[in-house]
């Protein structure tokens, strides 16, 4: 059971959020043979904003106007230029494909796998399972509705904590149906899979980019809100005597430090971030 004081820094926290759809392309880099959607005349409107409403789990989106096609063994790498994805309670991020059901229950899926980076430089990996397809994107039908919903939109989400990242900026999927056609045994196995094709990826835990190094204690709480706008910061929880508490290196993104751990009543943080030093003071 949640605390008052926890539930309370909850609520502070969701009333930062924003739902978001990547709105950024950094590189495409496409695959083997199929390649709807990435001509100009379609790419890279196709894959922003929200997923296709007429898609279902019986009925995926073909159209060009919706969809880009990776192509088997491509990649893109894709995020968002005012925004960060953060770490909430919950699925962070949904990537919507155009897998579907058919037959007795099968489903066509054509995976993808996921990477995400803060920084655009240093990746970190969702783990996934080549039989199941487990953590890959491309494997869940969308269902046309309630797109920054993951309990109802369909698609493929994905929670942060699960890889112990607590933000990111940038999404990079490489398709990986390679995996399931040089195994004509594979429980998704389908000879005229071609490539994971991108619909949209939305988040119902955005927050607003950080132009400059901030450092907020949140109302009536032991917990701080650190924002670091560029580069790696260092945050840093001193006691009134100046000793050191504890001592942080953190990426560029927005992240929520609860400090309760720390025994004395009153603490001092500072962030040190983009050639700025923020200070404050935390009462408990």
């Amino acid at each position: 059971m949640r605390t008052i004081a926890a539930m309370m820094i909850l609520a502070v926290a969701v009333s930062m959020l924003e739902a978001q759809t990547i709105d950024t392309v950094v590189v495409l880099v496409p695959g083997r043979g199929q390649n709807i959607g990435q001509s100009p005349a379609f790419f890279p409107a196709n894959i922003f904003g929200v997923p296709d409403a007429r898609a279902s789990e019986s009925q995926p989106t073909t159209d060009p106007r919706e969809v880009c096609s990776l192509g088997l063994g491509g990649s893109i790498t894709v995020g968002f230029t005012q925004h960060v994805i953060v770490d909430r309670p919950g699925p962070d991020f949904v990537v919507f494909e155009n897998a579907f059901t058919y037959g007795n229950g099968r489903t066509f899926a054509e995976p993808a796998r996921v990477e995400v980076s803060s920084d655009g430089t240093t990746w970190t990996p969702f783990p996934f399972d080549s039989l199941t397809l487990k953590g890959c994107a491309g494997i869940t039908p969308t269902s046309g509705e309630a797109p920054y919903d993951p309990a109802r939109s369909g698609g493929d989400a994905f929670d942060l904590s699960s890889i112990g990242a607590d933000s990111i900026r940038y999404i990079r999927l490489t398709d990986v149906t390679d995996i399931i056609l040089t195994n004509s045994k594979h429980p998704y196995y389908d000879p005229s899979l071609s490539g994971f094709d991108l619909d949209a990826i939305t988040t119902p835990h955005g927050v607003r980019e950080a132009r400059q190094p901030a450092l907020t204690v949140l109302p009536r709480s032991n917990t701080v809100e650190i924002a670091v706008s560029r580069g790696i910061g260092l945050f840093e929880v001193f006691d009134v005597g100046g000793r050191l508490l504890r001592s942080e290196h953190l990426p560029a993104g927005v992240h929520l430090r609860a400090l309760d751990e720390e025994v004395p009543s009153c603490r001092l943080v500072r962030l040190q971030a983009d050639g700025v030093t923020r200070t404050a003071k935390v009462l408990r």
